[in-house]
């Protein structure tokens, strides 16, 4: 018997599909070649510490992840993750949440004076810009490239030369594109909240993310199929597509969350459109809190001006103190991405010695773990680098929706665990919009 929909990929991004699939009254099926749920999000516990090796936190409420975590156990970060630092100049500078981060000491005078002229710059309203050159138009050319340097380097480990604004950041541009500012569009949207509405802030799951991704797929019963990999995805004589694997499913829509590469493998295309990614390594270091003394805080991102190879450093215990025993310290590191690729051929002790070196004078203080861990993810994150939107284009050229095709997962329209969720609600409502 034919389902609805089958989704090949049982990541965060495919099970967000199929849950609002499901909602809206559409019989869907995941499969995925793992035994387990949840893609990259493989939370490892190691020795009382909670190692999660891609997403770990999310902002709630949102207008879509609320309702894809509908039932999940999730509780407030500590009140130490409003607050984040830059590395600059081999210093930490903190910043204050909302407008008063412009005070903070990162930036000389002038610049910004550059900042506060924004809402005067004339708008560029067509072409593909990178990051870069969007952010340094609107904020002149030394606060434009921090933030797009910090930016680039927490979303993507990528480089802020290459990524494509409008495909990377879409709600910055849309800013401009609707009120021809960055700061006219964002005062324009505050003032839209409704009265009373809670803001976002950080979350994490009461348990990890794993188990999270457990409870969305056996919400799906027997519409979850793992260590089903599939080997090819073919149209049939009547229309509708057939997934080839351990058993042959049909169904009238196939949704392919999976990265484009293997997408497109699968469907046998044999000039595949590239997509680029960046391989990153996570190090997690962790000791006694005397010999790992780290700041209250989210963590910081490293700035254009710093030769790290670190581009950003978590403070696992500080904002997420259930993640580790009383008494210790816990940091994730990203490591790699577009900017130093090469620091992945390092060995996993050398990697480690150089993070701790890295660490400590970031810090400013003797990093001294007991405990550390790697892991290495390949390709790894997704590069929406310029020409992204035209090679998505492409995609839905040669697989058009009306065909029953369509794309879901972070290689696409969204890295961020949010924009997964609202890519699921836009692919779901497309095709419950025609129908099983």
């Amino acid at each position: 018997m034919p389902f609805d929909v089958v989704v090949i990929g049982g990541g965060f991004g495919g099970l967000f599909v199929a849950g609002e699939l499901r909602r809206r009254g559409l019989e869907a099926v995941v499969v995925d070649r793992e035994d387990v749920p949840g893609g990259v999000a493989a939370t490892r516990v190691v020795d009382g510490q909670v190692l999660e090796p891609a997403v770990g936190t999310f902002l709630l409420p949102h207008p879509h992840l609320s309702r894809a975590l509908a039932g999940i156990d999730v509780v407030p970060a500590a009140p130490a993750a409003a607050r984040r630092y830059v590395s600059t100049r081999d210093r930490l500078v903190g910043l204050e949440p909302g407008p008063k981060a412009i005070f903070a000491p990162v930036l000389p005078f002038g610049a910004k004076l550059r900042m506060l002229a924004e809402p005067f710059i004339r708008p560029r309203l067509d072409g593909d810009e990178t990051l870069s050159e969007f952010l340094g138009r609107r904020l002149g050319r030394r606060a434009g490239g921090l933030v797009a340097a910090v930016a680039a380097r927490g979303v993507f480990a990528g480089d802020p030369a290459r990524l494509s604004a409008s495909s990377s950041f879409p709600a910055l541009v849309e800013l401009e594109r609707e009120a021809g500012s960055l700061l006219r569009g964002a005062l324009r949207r505050l003032r839209g909240r409704p009265k009373g509405a809670p803001r976002p802030r950080s979350h994490l799951p009461r348990t990890t993310m794993a188990d999270v991704a457990r409870r969305l797929a056996a919400e799906l019963g027997d519409g979850w199929r793992a260590g089903f990999p599939v080997v090819a995805v073919r149209r049939t004589d009547d229309g509708r597509w057939r997934v080839e694997g351990p058993e042959t499913l049909t169904a009238r829509h196939v949704v392919l969350a999976v990265t484009p590469d293997r997408a497109q493998a699968l469907l046998g295309d044999a000039d595949p459109v590239p997509f680029p990614a960046a391989p990153v390594a996570v190090v997690w270091l962790g000791g006694a809190v005397d010999r790992m003394p780290i700041p209250a805080g989210f963590g910081y991102l490293a700035g254009p001006d710093t030769d790290l190879v670190g581009l950003g450093c978590l403070f696992e215990s500080s904002y997420a103190p259930s993640r580790v025993p009383s008494g210790r310290s816990l940091v994730k590191v990203i490591v790699g991405g577009a900017a130093h690729p090469d620091v992945m051929e390092l060995g996993d002790e050398a990697l480690v010695e150089r993070i701790v070196a890295e660490t400590s004078r970031v810090l400013g203080v003797d990093v001294e773990p007991d405990f550390s861990q790697v892991v290495r993810h390949l390709p790894g994150i997704p590069q929406y680098e310029v020409g992204h939107g035209a090679r998505l284009g492409e995609l839905e050229r040669r697989w058009p929706p009306s065909s029953g095709v369509r794309f879901a997962g972070w290689g696409y329209r969204g890295v961020g665990i949010g924009h997964l969720a609202t890519d699921a609600h836009h692919v779901a409502a497309g095709i419950a919009e025609v129908g099983p």
